[in-house]
């Protein structure tokens, strides 16, 4: 049953009603965050272009269509304000080289001033490919606590590399801290389990991108999906021919075990739309 049909008229919403649309009952509770295209396109795939901005619109400053982009940039950085941990993965730092995952709005960083914490922000890396020397890792004012969560093999990559950048690799201070969970490929329950165990996370944001999210979604970790849609088509293709992936990619149920999503909340800021779904799984 839907419990809330909200209509955005201004794009740049008020705190007010974002605090209503996403409120959640209960917790620990884990969201996963995208924007994607009418036709479910999540990345274009194209050089120069990051993905959330160019799906959202939000490069179209003034085309009367693309509007909502403003209000998909508010829920964003309202998740970013109001949960306890970010968990992303490296190909978002690899794209966008200046990505903290941190409020820039003026209101939405005075409620996550007020909520007298400070938040997590944990990249997965498998092989250990991530530049140590990202804002990600580096807070210039120690807002938030960075985490790393990798292989056996990534945590040997990533030593490594802070011995080239003359970092102390056993000086917690001076590095990221960094969690081996797996041989080849990252224990993602064991990675959720850490952030509620040791770092009293009761809101976990997932940010993508695609691969983290079907992993994510397969391992049954995720309990709601906000999704925006945004007003345009894209095609699966790519101007060099290659596929386009939707916001959860690597993943395969069948049609008897395919994971539900309950419609719980609709929102609409001109032509995009907002859902809010509560994940269902059936093994």
């Amino acid at each position: 049953m839907v419990r809330t049909v909200q209509l955005f008229e201004d794009p740049n919403v008020p705190l007010d009603q974002l605090s209503e649309f996403y409120r959640v009952e209960g917790s620990p509770h884990t969201y996963l965050m995208f924007v994607t295209t009418i036709d479910g396109i999540a990345v274009p795939i194209e050089s120069g272009q990051r993905g959330g901005s160019e799906i959202a619109l939000r490069h179209l400053k003034d085309n009367p269509v693309a509007a909502g982009g403003t209000t998909d940039n508010r829920a964003l950085q309202y998740g970013w304000a109001t949960a306890d941990a970010v968990l992303g993965g490296a190909g978002i730092l690899r794209d966008n080289p200046a990505a903290t995952w941190y409020p820039r709005d003026k209101d939405l960083l005075d409620q996550l001033s007020k909520a007298g914490r400070k938040p997590i922000r944990a990249v997965v890396t498998g092989k250990g490919e991530v530049d140590l020397k990202h804002p990600m890792f580096n807070p210039k004012n120690d807002e938030w606590v960075p985490l790393i969560f990798t292989t056996r093999k990534g945590e040997e990559k990533l030593k490594s590399q802070a011995r080239r950048l003359k970092v102390q690799a056993g000086d917690p201070s001076q590095r990221p801290k960094t969690y081996a969970i797996g041989d080849t490929s990252v224990d993602l329950a064991k990675a959720v389990e850490i952030l509620k165990r040791d770092y009293e996370t009761r809101l976990l944001d997932i940010q993508g991108g695609p691969i983290l999210a079907g992993q994510m979604v397969k391992a049954m970790l995720v309990d709601e999906l906000r999704l925006t849609v945004a007003p345009q088509i894209m095609g699966d293709l790519n101007s060099k021919g290659k596929r386009r992936p939707g916001f959860v990619n690597g993943l395969h149920f069948g049609i008897d075990d395919s994971a539900l999503a309950a419609l719980e909340a609709i929102g609409v800021s001109g032509s995009h739309i907002f859902l809010r779904y509560l994940m269902s799984y059936r093994n």
